[in-house]
C-alpha cells in the first residue's frame, strides 16, 4: 500500500494490503492509536507519527539546512555498499557505525547530520536506522518546493557492520 505525505509517497510491502489493492478491492482502514488517523494497516501508523514528530522538531516544515543534511546523509548511507565484500547500503550504518564511517574521507561534513538524526533511533527504537534515515530524507525533501516525489519502503534490517571505506567517490576538482 502507499501513503501519500505531500510529495513524499510510502510503500509499505505487506502482501494483503498489496493483493487487495491490485485486485481493485475496497480495503478496511485501521485506526491509528491517535483516534483520528487512519491507514491502511497498522503498521503505517507509526509512520504518521515520525513524519508529524520531524516535520515539527526537525525540519520546522521548512526546505532548510536540516533537510539539505539529511538528504546528503541518506545518500552517504545508500551509496556505501560494496559488491565485492557485501554490507553496506541504505542500512543507517552510517548511524549505527558513525565513529568508523565518519572516519572516511568521503563522508567529511557529516557529523552534524548524525547528531541530527541520533536522538531520534532511542525515540523510535522500534524503527531500524536505515529505514529513519531513509524516511527522514524522502520527508524533508517533501518540503522543498518543486521537489520529486520520493519512494519509500519500510523493512529494511539494523546494520550488522559498517560501511566499507571508499565506497562512495570522493569530490575531486571542480
Amino acid at each position: 500500500s502507499s501513503i501519500m505525505f505531500a510529495n513524499t509517497v510510502l510503500y509499505f510491502d505487506f502482501t494483503s494490503a498489496l493483493v487487495s489493492e491490485a485486485m481493485g478491492a475496497r480495503t478496511r482502514r485501521a485506526t491509528c492509536p491517535d483516534g483520528t488517523t487512519t491507514a491502511s494497516n497498522t503498521a503505517c501508523c507509526q509512520w504518521y507519527t515520525i513524519r508529524d514528530d520531524i516535520q515539527s522538531s526537525m525540519f520546522q516544515n521548512q526546505c532548510g539546512e536540516e533537510v539539505h543534511e539529511t538528504l546528503r546523509l541518506a545518500f552517504h548511507d545508500a551509496m556505501g555498499y560494496s559488491p565485492t565484500s557485501g554490507g553496506g547500503g541504505a542500512d543507517g550504518s552510517i548511524l549505527t557505525f558513525s565513529s568508523t564511517e565518519l572516519s572516511y574521507t568521503e563522508n567529511a561534513g557529516l557529523e552534524d547530520a548524525v547528531d541530527l538524526i541520533t536522538p531520534y533511533l532511542t525515540t523510535y527504537s522500534s524503527v531500524t536506522a536505515g529505514d529513519f534515515l531513509q524516511f527522514a530524507a524522502a520527508v524533508g525533501i517533501s518540503n522543498c518546493a518543486g521537489a520529486p516525489t520520493m519512494q519509500f519502503k519500510a523493512g529494511r534490517p539494523n546494520a550488522s557492520e559498517a560501511a566499507p571505506e571508499g565506497s562512495v567517490p570522493v569530490q575531486t576538482g571542480e
